[in-house]
């Protein structure tokens, strides 16, 4: 592919999906067509199935996207402990806050916990890079410390998101004093 039609590709791909979350504000997920999607980015049918085969790989590219920003959010910010990440995974969601709503409306939450197990352990690697680990103890750990930071992010989205990144960080710094007794 030349460097042209890369560019276009992108562009329609992003097109594609700014259309598809724009229709998720006013309808369910469920009920969303690709012609309504390819209507709303301005886009034809064809287009659609050159780039992809459903809209659930739009929302999966989408959800791609925002991992490889939080990773570098991550990377930024250089991390040594796991609260510390915690501080900014709820600093990252809340610039997506219309985003995590919309999940939220339409009963999706749980592709944070899938987007973000597969970026954990490249997180983890970021981390913690001494630390090694064999992989049936790293995805068991993983587990664990995903399945309570989204358990965490779920209460967080039902209760408006008014609670700071600090203060989930002294939240989990108590759930965490309280389970090593």
């Amino acid at each position: 592919m030349n460097k042209m039609n890369y560019r276009i590709a992108l562009q329609s791909r992003k097109m594609l999906m700014d259309g598809l979350i724009k229709l998720m504000e006013t309808y369910e997920f469920s009920m969303i067509t690709v012609t309504q999607i390819c209507q709303e980015a301005g886009l034809s049918r064809r287009t659609f199935y050159r780039l992809y085969n459903t809209r659930e790989d739009i929302l999966n590219e989408y959800m791609s996207t925002l991992a490889e920003e939080f990773f570098c959010m991550v990377a930024d910010k250089a991390p040594h402990h796991y609260t510390e990440v915690a501080v900014i995974y709820f600093e990252f969601w809340k610039q997506h806050e219309i985003f995590l709503n919309l999940l939220k409306k339409n009963k999706m939450l749980e592709l944070i916990y899938r987007i973000s197990g597969e970026i954990a352990p490249v997180v983890f690697q970021d981390v913690k890079p001494d630390m090694k680990l064999d992989d049936m103890t790293l995805s068991y750990l993983l587990s664990y410390s995903l399945g309570g930071l989204n358990g965490l992010l779920i209460r967080w989205v039902d209760e408006g998101m008014k609670l700071s990144s600090e203060q989930i960080k002294t939240i989990l710094e108590g759930a965490l004093q309280i389970a090593v007794i």
